[in-house]
């Protein structure tokens, strides 16, 4: 978060005066990356009903906060290292953690709605309606603009407010709900999917050994890849997204509480990048990863049709069982949908 933390290491013409090209270059790749990544993704979401559904809102929603990051943070703060008397830095610092905080109130939507999911995958259809999407994705942008919008409260008015006391309260309050917080949630979050993914598994090949269920092959490799698939993409959420904000955490606990540690000029530039870094990343481990977009995005960038004979060939007869009531065909159908 390019916020009012590195004010205790480095003001910002001091900052801009220090960089060398390479970090600018750095940048600006970065900023191609989320544009590659997160356009695509935006477009066939936008473009094929098929994908129009909860788990996909949810990644459109999150694509369209990076893709901010992309087109607004990146530029503006490259022009304004070039002409720093013309910008406010301050409220370019606010639009920063605007943008950033949305990016992360949607991962965190999305990683409330994968739990929902895998914690309640019989009634998940039913519970996750229209209605209910739209209400998350907009607390997930509502939250992040109120609370950036809270420090022009005391910094552009005549309010008998001691600004470097409200400062501190409010970086306090903003390193709880926006660094710490979603660290700690994630990594709880990814805990109880693992355990239940391998509650399941243990479930469902139960129940395919002792009925002899004739597509007993089908329903043993189905647990083993919603575990596989569990593990692997709220593992790479959980690290990426720790990896990427740690240093921002760092830099804000040395600052509001005091901490006799001390914030490098390096590691203000590595904080900065790693953050944007986290939006490249982002629609390749949520979007890119699941095989309903994948397949839309390959069709769109090869002008072809792909194979999906593979996955959907075996649906009808998935849901020939279903009427039978069993838990691991529910619990398949469930799977394949989302």
């Amino acid at each position: 978060m390019e916020n009012s933390t590195s004010n205790s290491t480095t003001t910002s013409s001091e900052f801009t005066s220090r960089v060398g090209v390479w970090y600018w270059i750095l940048r600006g790749l970065l900023g191609l990356i989320i544009l590659a990544g997160n356009t695509p993704v935006i477009y066939v979401i936008f473009r094929c009903h098929r994908l129009q559904k909860a788990a996909n809102w949810f990644i459109l929603s999150l694509s369209l906060a990076d893709l901010f990051v992309g087109i607004f943070l990146i530029p503006v703060s490259s022009a304004c290292a070039l002409w720093t008397k013309t910008c406010n830095f301050y409220v370019l610092r606010r639009s920063f953690d605007l943008l950033l905080f949305v990016s992360i109130g949607n991962m965190c939507a999305m990683t409330a709605d994968r739990y929902l999911f895998v914690v309640k995958p019989l009634t998940y259809q039913q519970n996750m309606t229209n209605s209910r999407v739209l209400l998350w994705i907009l607390t997930a942008w509502i939250i992040p603009i109120i609370s950036s919008l809270v420090p022009f409260a005391w910094k552009f008015s005549n309010a008998s407010v001691d600004p470097i006391k409200a400062s501190r309260i409010y970086g306090t309050l903003q390193t709880v709900l926006f660094n710490l917080l979603p660290c700690a949630v994630m990594l709880l979050i990814y805990g109880h999917i693992f355990s239940i993914s391998r509650r399941h598994s243990r479930q469902i090949r139960a129940l395919a050994k002792n009925q002899h269920l004739t597509h007993a092959n089908r329903f043993n490799s189905l647990p083993r890849g919603l575990e596989r698939s569990a593990t692997r993409v709220f593992g790479l959420v959980v690290l990426i997204f720790v990896l990427c904000w740690m240093l921002s955490a760092y830099r804000n606990l040395c600052d509001y509480f005091s901490l006799p540690c001390q914030v490098t000029f390096e590691v203000v530039l590595t904080s900065r990048l790693l953050m944007i870094t986290n939006s490249a990343i982002n629609p390749f481990i949520y979007a890119l990863l699941k095989e309903d977009i994948k397949q839309e995005v390959k069709k769109m960038c090869c002008g072809r049709k792909t194979r999906t004979a593979g996955v959907n060939s075996r649906i009808p007869s998935v849901y020939n069982h279903r009427k039978r009531g069993d838990l691991s065909d529910n619990l398949s159908v469930v799977i394949r949908e989302n």
